[in-house]
Protein backbone atom coordinates (compact mmCIF):
# COMPACT_ATOMS: atom_id res chain seq x y z
CA UNK A 1 0.00 0.00 0.00
CA UNK A 2 2.81 2.16 0.22
CA UNK A 3 4.34 1.85 -2.63
CA UNK A 4 0.85 2.67 -4.31
CA UNK A 5 0.19 5.68 -2.29
CA UNK A 6 4.21 7.13 -3.12
CA UNK A 7 3.98 5.84 -6.74
CA UNK A 8 0.34 8.27 -6.89
CA UNK A 9 2.30 11.18 -4.92
CA UNK A 10 4.61 11.13 -7.33
CA UNK A 11 1.93 11.13 -10.68
CA UNK A 12 0.30 13.79 -9.32
CA UNK A 13 3.45 15.14 -8.62
CA UNK A 14 4.75 15.53 -12.24
CA UNK A 15 2.73 18.28 -13.95
CA UNK A 16 3.87 20.42 -10.94
CA UNK A 17 7.20 19.47 -11.71
CA UNK A 18 6.52 20.53 -15.47
CA UNK A 19 5.26 23.70 -14.27
CA UNK A 20 8.64 24.28 -12.04
CA UNK A 21 10.77 23.53 -14.57
CA UNK A 22 9.29 25.39 -17.73
CA UNK A 23 8.62 28.56 -15.23
CA UNK A 24 12.16 28.47 -14.60
CA UNK A 25 13.71 27.88 -17.94
CA UNK A 26 14.39 32.16 -18.34
CA UNK A 27 15.51 32.37 -14.70
CA UNK A 28 14.03 33.37 -11.25
CA UNK A 29 14.53 37.34 -12.51
CA UNK A 30 11.73 36.59 -15.24
CA UNK A 31 9.54 34.95 -12.98
CA UNK A 32 9.44 37.64 -10.67
CA UNK A 33 9.32 39.81 -13.26
CA UNK A 34 5.70 38.23 -14.51
CA UNK A 35 4.32 37.78 -10.86
CA UNK A 36 4.38 41.29 -10.37
CA UNK A 37 3.22 42.79 -13.57
CA UNK A 38 -0.08 44.49 -13.37
CA UNK A 39 -1.65 42.31 -15.30
CA UNK A 40 -0.95 39.11 -13.12
CA UNK A 41 -2.67 41.18 -10.16
CA UNK A 42 -5.63 42.00 -11.96
CA UNK A 43 -6.21 38.20 -12.76
CA UNK A 44 -5.25 37.10 -9.23
CA UNK A 45 -7.98 40.13 -8.25
CA UNK A 46 -10.38 38.86 -10.88
CA UNK A 47 -9.92 35.06 -9.95
CA UNK A 48 -10.92 35.53 -6.67
CA UNK A 49 -13.40 37.72 -6.35
CA UNK A 50 -14.96 35.27 -9.36
CA UNK A 51 -14.15 32.39 -6.59
CA UNK A 52 -15.57 34.48 -3.44
CA UNK A 53 -18.81 35.44 -5.13
CA UNK A 54 -19.67 31.87 -6.73
CA UNK A 55 -19.19 30.35 -3.20
CA UNK A 56 -21.06 32.68 -1.65
CA UNK A 57 -23.63 32.15 -3.57
CA UNK A 58 -23.80 28.45 -3.92
CA UNK A 59 -23.70 29.00 0.05
CA UNK A 60 -26.87 30.38 0.21
CA UNK A 61 -28.83 28.44 -2.53
CA UNK A 62 -27.03 24.82 -1.27
CA UNK A 63 -27.85 25.58 2.30
CA UNK A 64 -31.25 26.99 1.47
CA UNK A 65 -32.06 23.86 -0.60
CA UNK A 66 -31.06 21.48 1.58
CA UNK A 67 -33.40 22.96 4.41
CA UNK A 68 -35.91 23.31 1.84
CA UNK A 69 -35.74 19.51 1.51
CA UNK A 70 -34.64 18.04 4.65
CA UNK A 71 -36.65 20.39 7.09
CA UNK A 72 -40.03 20.41 5.16
CA UNK A 73 -43.17 18.46 4.21
CA UNK A 74 -42.14 18.44 1.01
CA UNK A 75 -44.73 16.10 -1.49
CA UNK A 76 -42.18 14.01 -3.55
CA UNK A 77 -38.42 15.18 -1.47
CA UNK A 78 -37.01 12.52 -3.20
CA UNK A 79 -37.10 13.55 -6.72
CA UNK A 80 -36.54 17.20 -5.57
CA UNK A 81 -33.06 15.79 -4.16
CA UNK A 82 -32.59 14.09 -7.14
CA UNK A 83 -33.36 17.41 -9.30
CA UNK A 84 -31.05 19.18 -6.96
CA UNK A 85 -28.01 17.29 -7.54
CA UNK A 86 -28.36 16.81 -11.19
CA UNK A 87 -26.17 20.37 -12.11
CA UNK A 88 -23.24 18.12 -10.90
CA UNK A 89 -23.18 16.07 -14.02
CA UNK A 90 -23.70 18.88 -16.29
CA UNK A 91 -20.17 20.61 -18.02
CA UNK A 92 -20.08 24.21 -17.20
CA UNK A 93 -19.53 25.03 -21.00
CA UNK A 94 -22.89 23.14 -21.44
CA UNK A 95 -24.27 25.12 -18.89
CA UNK A 96 -23.07 28.53 -20.46
CA UNK A 97 -24.30 27.65 -23.47
CA UNK A 98 -27.46 26.54 -22.37
CA UNK A 99 -27.85 30.05 -20.70
CA UNK A 100 -26.53 32.16 -23.54
CA UNK A 101 -29.14 30.44 -25.52
CA UNK A 102 -31.98 31.31 -22.95
CA UNK A 103 -29.99 34.78 -22.42
CA UNK A 104 -27.53 36.13 -25.41
CA UNK A 105 -26.36 38.68 -23.65
CA UNK A 106 -25.50 37.37 -21.06
CA UNK A 107 -21.35 37.44 -20.80
CA UNK A 108 -18.72 38.43 -18.35
CA UNK A 109 -18.62 38.88 -14.75
CA UNK A 110 -22.04 38.11 -13.84
CA UNK A 111 -22.45 35.79 -16.34
CA UNK A 112 -19.78 33.66 -14.96
CA UNK A 113 -20.36 33.99 -11.22
CA UNK A 114 -24.60 32.51 -12.68
CA UNK A 115 -23.19 29.26 -14.72
CA UNK A 116 -21.27 28.60 -12.08
CA UNK A 117 -23.31 28.77 -9.19
CA UNK A 118 -26.25 27.06 -10.85
CA UNK A 119 -23.86 24.02 -11.28
CA UNK A 120 -21.75 24.33 -8.17
CA UNK A 121 -24.40 24.82 -5.22
CA UNK A 122 -24.58 20.95 -5.17
CA UNK A 123 -21.28 20.76 -3.26
CA UNK A 124 -22.85 22.22 -0.53
CA UNK A 125 -26.31 20.75 -0.99
CA UNK A 126 -24.99 17.21 -0.90
CA UNK A 127 -22.93 17.67 2.46
CA UNK A 128 -25.33 20.13 4.51
CA UNK A 129 -28.11 17.68 3.48
CA UNK A 130 -26.59 14.52 4.93
CA UNK A 131 -25.83 16.78 7.77
CA UNK A 132 -29.36 18.03 8.89
CA UNK A 133 -30.31 14.22 8.29
CA UNK A 134 -27.83 13.43 11.12
CA UNK A 135 -29.20 15.68 13.71
CA UNK A 136 -31.05 14.61 17.02
CA UNK A 137 -34.07 16.10 16.30
CA UNK A 138 -34.59 15.83 19.99
CA UNK A 139 -31.97 18.22 20.62
CA UNK A 140 -34.33 21.02 19.04
CA UNK A 141 -37.10 20.04 20.72
CA UNK A 142 -35.25 20.38 24.24
CA UNK A 143 -34.20 23.83 23.23
CA UNK A 144 -37.98 24.77 21.97
CA UNK A 145 -38.77 24.00 25.60
CA UNK A 146 -36.03 26.35 27.08
CA UNK A 147 -37.54 29.13 25.23
CA UNK A 148 -36.12 29.74 21.86
CA UNK A 149 -38.16 30.42 18.95
CA UNK A 150 -37.88 28.27 15.79
CA UNK A 151 -35.82 30.96 14.20
CA UNK A 152 -32.96 30.70 17.03
CA UNK A 153 -33.34 27.25 17.29
CA UNK A 154 -31.97 27.14 13.55
CA UNK A 155 -29.58 30.20 13.86
CA UNK A 156 -28.03 29.04 17.13
CA UNK A 157 -28.09 25.45 16.85
CA UNK A 158 -29.13 23.72 13.45
CA UNK A 159 -26.62 26.27 11.70
CA UNK A 160 -23.60 25.60 13.69
CA UNK A 161 -24.23 21.54 13.67
CA UNK A 162 -24.34 22.00 9.60
CA UNK A 163 -21.43 24.54 9.64
CA UNK A 164 -18.85 21.43 9.44
CA UNK A 165 -20.13 20.32 5.96
CA UNK A 166 -21.16 23.74 4.41
CA UNK A 167 -17.28 24.83 4.99
CA UNK A 168 -16.19 21.98 2.96
CA UNK A 169 -18.71 22.41 0.06
CA UNK A 170 -17.53 25.87 -0.01
CA UNK A 171 -14.18 24.64 0.13
CA UNK A 172 -14.94 22.20 -2.81
CA UNK A 173 -17.10 25.22 -4.91
CA UNK A 174 -14.33 27.77 -4.52
CA UNK A 175 -11.83 25.27 -5.70
CA UNK A 176 -14.08 24.59 -8.76
CA UNK A 177 -14.72 28.05 -9.56
CA UNK A 178 -10.62 28.87 -9.79
CA UNK A 179 -9.93 25.87 -11.64
CA UNK A 180 -12.76 25.78 -14.64
CA UNK A 181 -12.43 27.11 -18.19
CA UNK A 182 -15.51 26.04 -19.64
CA UNK A 183 -18.33 28.19 -18.15
CA UNK A 184 -15.27 31.72 -18.01
CA UNK A 185 -14.33 30.75 -21.85
CA UNK A 186 -17.98 30.80 -22.92
CA UNK A 187 -18.83 34.14 -21.19
CA UNK A 188 -15.60 35.68 -22.05
CA UNK A 189 -14.69 36.43 -18.96
CA UNK A 190 -10.64 36.92 -18.57
CA UNK A 191 -9.33 34.49 -15.55
CA UNK A 192 -6.05 32.45 -14.54
CA UNK A 193 -7.57 29.66 -16.94
CA UNK A 194 -8.76 31.19 -19.92
CA UNK A 195 -5.59 33.31 -20.40
CA UNK A 196 -3.30 30.42 -19.48
CA UNK A 197 -5.24 28.07 -22.17
CA UNK A 198 -4.50 31.13 -24.56
CA UNK A 199 -0.86 31.46 -23.69
CA UNK A 200 0.09 27.66 -24.35
CA UNK A 201 -2.45 27.88 -27.19
CA UNK A 202 -0.42 31.06 -28.98
CA UNK A 203 2.84 28.82 -28.82
CA UNK A 204 5.55 31.62 -28.56
CA UNK A 205 5.17 32.24 -24.62
CA UNK A 206 4.67 28.98 -22.54
CA UNK A 207 7.00 30.06 -19.63
CA UNK A 208 4.52 32.98 -18.94
CA UNK A 209 1.82 30.29 -19.18
CA UNK A 210 3.52 27.76 -16.61
CA UNK A 211 4.31 31.19 -14.20
CA UNK A 212 0.37 31.70 -14.37
CA UNK A 213 -0.31 27.98 -13.59
CA UNK A 214 2.20 28.31 -10.27
CA UNK A 215 0.64 31.35 -9.37
CA UNK A 216 -2.88 29.76 -9.55
CA UNK A 217 -1.81 26.38 -8.09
Amino acid sequence: MAVVAVLAAAIAALPLLYLVIQASSRGLGNVIEEVWQRRTLDLTLRSLALALTVTALSLVVGVCSAFFVVRTNLPGYRFFAVVLVLPLAMPSYVAAYAWISWIPSLAGFWGAVLVLTSISFPFVFLPVAASLRRIDARQEDVARSLGLTSSQVTFRLTLRQVRPAATAGALMVGLYALSDFGAVATMRFESFTWVIFGAYRAGFNPTRAAILSLVLV
